[in-house]
């Protein structure tokens, strides 16, 4: 079948960059201009974590010629929107413009790989400003909590064991030594790839890439992540005690990477259990037994093999047990391949709308080009239309077979600790 991926361009410059090109042609006169780093979380060690959005952070300090907050204004000054963010595999930086401000885009991008001061004074301040986002996401609020606590349970071993956001005594103690280091190794051209979507010329694009960046130099080789996840052997259960009104249950079950041809058949089940109020969770917990008011059944598609979790907020009064319960019946069901040929047609004409419509906006298919580049292979992204096309309903179940297994799953409950009753005074 014809896939509905517009046609792209790629080039790689002498010192590495690999530069990709989704002319639009549309008229609009916008594009996105976005950077990827081969760095993530999973690229730092247990005592460093969280540098590497630490590091998102730091971009958007003083360079050799930018002032602290000057890229910021830069971009709006030119009507443009700039944003970044942090993943387990990849840090993703973009600028959205119109495309004459195409060639200052590539230079305000070149000038953080090549020219970021990293001054002491500016790291002590933004580090702050993380340890508050750690408190704010995370330690303050039950859901956030509950998700980190479930990676760290799930990996004992890998560095997906923490989220992008890192541990808080890290935060308190790295260095600024720490972090120069880490933007020496891992902000290299030869680690990064360059995305350029919209209404643009390839070879526009390929011709200013070359004046702005083949001119920085490499320094050194790439740390290569050599940590494999040992096999789980045996179910694992934690109860964790939090100050919140109501109970939270997580339940995450190792599955393979990205790469995999079952992840398409996991983004199937994801669908069917959790996207929509027709979606098998919302109707059984949500509408027909009222046990919660949030639930999420999601695959995590990374570089190293990754997890499919739950997620569900109880209702007040509901205890975990009772949700997990549920959702183990709603496994057994997908085990028994108890799924309707209608629903499995439902979720390919949903999937191919949804990702078809992704495609029309510059952000979007920058952002979906630049996730598979950044993890290292685009045949899956390639082929993802055919591959929704040949799905039944038994690759659903024996995907549900293979990795929804107790051996395999580690359960995370959540709930307010209930305090020892008083004594007497002497």
């Amino acid at each position: 079948m014809a896939s509905s991926l517009p046609k792209h361009y790629e080039t790689t410059l002498k010192n590495g960059l690999k530069v990709v090109v989704i002319p639009m042609r549309n008229g609009s006169g916008v594009i996105s201009t976005d950077i990827f780093y081969r760095v993530g979380s999973r690229n730092e060690v247990m005592g460093k974590s969280g540098i590497a959005h630490m590091l998102e952070h730091l971009n958007f300090k003083s360079t050799k010629h930018l002032k602290a907050g000057e890229f910021d204004e830069i971009v709006k000054s030119f009507g443009g929107v700039d944003n970044a963010s942090t993943g387990f595999d990849y840090t993703h930086y973009f600028i959205k413009s119109s495309a004459k401000n195409l060639d200052k885009s590539l230079w305000l991008f070149a000038e953080l790989m090549e020219n970021l001061k990293l001054d002491d004074k500016e790291f002590q301040t933004e580090r702050e400003v993380v340890a508050e986002e750690r408190r704010w996401r995370t330690d303050n609020n039950p859901t956030g909590y509950l998700y980190f606590r479930l990676f760290n349970n799930t990996f004992i071993y890998h560095p997906y064991h923490w989220t992008p956001i890192g541990f808080m005594q890290d935060i308190l103690h790295w260095t600024i030594d720490d972090i120069r280091k880490f933007h020496k190794t891992y902000y290299q051209p030869k680690n990064a790839i360059l995305v350029v979507a919209g209404d643009i010329d390839q070879n526009e694009v390929f011709a200013l890439a070359k004046k702005h960046f083949e001119h920085i130099k490499n320094c050194c080789d790439i740390p290569k992540v050599h940590q494999v996840e040992p096999p789980q052997d045996g179910a694992k259960r934690i109860e964790i005690n939090r100050d919140s009104e109501v109970e939270m249950i997580a339940i995450a079950f190792h599955i393979p990477n990205f790469q995999s041809s079952d992840q398409v058949a996991l983004s199937a089940i994801s669908e069917l259990l959790s996207s929509g109020k027709s979606s098998w969770l919302y109707q059984t917990l949500v509408d027909e037994k009222k046990l919660v008011n949030q639930i999420y059944a999601y695959n995590i598609e990374t570089i190293d093999p990754g997890i499919f979790l739950f997620l569900a907020v109880a209702n007040p009064g509901i205890k975990a047990e009772t949700i997990e319960k549920e959702l183990w019946a709603q496994i057994e069901k997908l085990k028994k391949g108890q799924i309707q040929q209608e629903e499995l047609a439902k979720i390919k004409i949903n999937t191919k709308a949804d990702f078809i419509f992704s495609l029309e906006n510059s952000s979007n298919l920058a952002g979906i080009f630049g996730d598979y580049y950044a993890k290292g292979d685009i045949e899956p992204l390639l082929h993802y239309e055919e591959n929704i096309d040949k799905l039944q309903i038994k690759d659903l179940q024996e995907a549900a077979k293979k990795y929804f297994t107790r051996k395999n799953s580690t359960t995370v409950i959540l709930r307010k600790e209930i305090g020892n009753l008083p004594t007497s005074k002497e």
